[in-house]
């Protein structure tokens, strides 16, 4: 929609004209002619989160008392239409306009710029005496306005959908679960303005779309741009299990593919373990009636956790929240016992942030089942789930 912001009165007309007459009757007025445009200088750029305004300067009339416009078009228009007009200072009396970033930015939006893109704006000046006015169309200049990347307000909720997604249905991303690098200090707290999901991608396109209605684009070198009401579509090329994660503080996206989740339990008498699970669906992996090693006939040890390795190599260790699984004998009385904290595997030992089933004893000699649900769907949190039975 075009927006006109005229601050001229029917008084400021009347006296412009009054005055236009009072100079040609004393013979000072000149022809009325389009004046130089002095600043900015043409091709300008104007960065508007650095919040400092910008002048626009040109050359005072010669044609005697006479009121300015300034005309902002974008850059195919012809001025025939401005996208947004102003009057210059002292009610249009001054050869010069000073305007906000925030007006700046209002008329990089009307001329169909984009957070995160840089947008050429056209602009001249239009001189007005009494009924007479003139528009110089063609010796304009541009000033290139960047919009930052950001979105307002915050999206609180997001979801992706489209030909890629898992089943062709909508997932939900969850508020993201950073990952620990310290050994005793997991993070419990999501990190406020970003959203993940781990899911199953096929080759075809996706939307990304917030509570508002808002579309998202990933762009090419990690930059997230909203879109607004426009649908944009992503591409897939790749299929497999990926963990996506937006960060719309930073207007910047990820997608790594998880090249496997795999069990881990290693008895302090006997070698490490590692069986990788099935992904089912949903966030979900899960290791079915797997025959574990934690007995040697007088010892036992049932410590566990999860191994996520990603294609670009990196490892992440899905395990208990504390440095040592404690309680474990009563793990009901610990809210979080059964929760997944994510931590960077190789910062830790071996041992650290495992959990243990009760008293070292259960699933001894039995068959063990396994699921880790990495979603926000089955419950608030990440969290496993275990079952034994006799073999």
């Amino acid at each position: 929609m075009k927006h006109i912001l005229y601050l001229f009165t029917a008084a400021v007309l009347a006296f412009t004209a009054t005055a236009c007459d009072s100079d040609e009757s004393n013979g000072q007025s000149g022809e009325l002619t389009s004046p130089e445009l002095y600043f900015p200088r043409d091709q300008y750029t104007i960065e508007t989160s650095t919040g400092l305004s910008v002048i626009f300067e040109w050359a005072s009339s010669s044609a005697g008392s006479v009121a300015y416009q300034v005309l902002f078009d974008s850059e195919e228009g012809d001025f025939s239409n401005p996208a947004y007009i102003a009057t210059s200072g002292s009610n249009g009396f001054e050869p010069s306009l000073e305007l906000e970033t925030a007006t700046l930015s209002t008329i990089v939006s009307l001329c169909g710029g984009m957070p995160g893109e840089t947008t050429t704006i056209k602009w001249t000046v239009r001189t007005m005496q009494g009924m007479n006015q003139i528009v110089d169309t063609q010796n304009y200049r541009t000033i290139k306005i960047t919009l930052p990347n950001t979105v307002d307000p915050l999206p609180a909720a997001l979801s992706i959908e489209g030909t890629a997604t898992e089943n062709q249905s909508v997932v939900k991303l969850n508020a993201a679960l950073p990952v620990g690098t310290t050994k005793g200090q997991h993070i419990a707290d999501r990190e406020q303005g970003a959203m993940e999901c781990f899911t199953r991608l096929t080759a075809g396109q996706f939307t990304v779309k917030d509570n508002l209605d808002r579309y998202y684009a990933l762009e090419e070198g990690g930059t997230l741009r909203c879109t607004y009401e426009e649908v944009t579509n992503n591409e897939v090329t790749d299929e497999g299990i990926y963990w996506i994660y937006l960060n719309f503080n930073t207007m910047t996206w990820t997608m790594k593919k998880i090249a496997k989740v795999e069990f881990w339990n290693h008895p302090w008498f006997g070698a490490s373990s590692l069986e990788e699970m099935t992904y089912t669906g949903n966030g979900v992996w899960e290791l079915v009636d797997f025959a574990w090693v934690v007995t040697n006939g007088s010892s036992n040890d049932t410590r566990y956790y999860f191994i996520a390795t990603y294609d670009d190599e990196s490892v992440e260790r899905w395990s208990f929240w504390d440095d040592d699984c404690r309680n474990n004998a009563t793990p009901e009385a610990d809210p979080k016992f059964y929760n997944i904290y994510r931590f960077t595997h190789n910062s830790l030992d071996e041992w650290d942030h495992s959990w243990k089933s009760k008293s070292d004893s259960e699933g001894v000699g039995q068959l063990a089942t396994f699921r880790v649900h990495m979603n926000n769907t089955d419950e608030a949190d990440y969290y496993h789930e275990r079952s034994f039975r006799d073999k």
